[in-house]
């Protein structure tokens, strides 16, 4: 079975696989990237700016060299798995650091997928976290956690 799929896949070129060469041959390949480069790194903006707008002073934010994922760093002490429980509640969930490590590293850290189209309601998620993570940090900081 696998060898039949092989060879009547292999060497056929699919619809897409036109579209595609037609669109290349047509000289719009360029213009998009073009576009979508400046689109991605507005995207990218914009979000640093809602992170910075909407999360506790003190946290690191990266900016990316590639891929669409920004990395956001709490201080040492904080933890995201506390902070995806909470976010819960609101129907929120994120990509707590641990989740990219073997040895669960990087408890103290989350990850942000930003070419996703930006909304009202990404804008209002991410002020949810921010005003939950600063909770969960208030909270730390009375317990002297």
């Amino acid at each position: 079975m696998l060898h039949n799929k092989y060879t009547s896949t292999g060497y056929a070129v699919t619809h897409t696989q036109l579209a595609v060469a037609e669109f290349i041959r047509q000289g719009h390949y360029q213009p998009h990237v073009r576009r979508m480069r400046a689109y991605y790194k507005s995207n990218l903006d914009t979000f640093t700016c809602w992170v910075r707008r909407y999360f506790p002073c003190g946290i690191c934010v990266s900016r990316p060299q590639g891929g669409f994922l920004m990395w956001i760093e709490f201080p040492e002490t904080f933890d995201t798995l506390r902070l995806n429980s909470l976010l819960r509640q609101s129907g929120i969930q994120i990509a707590s650091g641990s989740l990219f490590s073997a040895s669960g590293k990087y408890r103290n850290c989350m990850r942000v997928h930003y070419g996703l189209l930006l909304t009202d309601e990404m804008q209002q998620m991410l002020r949810v976290i921010g005003e939950q993570a600063e909770h969960l940090l208030q909270e730390d900081t009375v317990s002297g956690h």
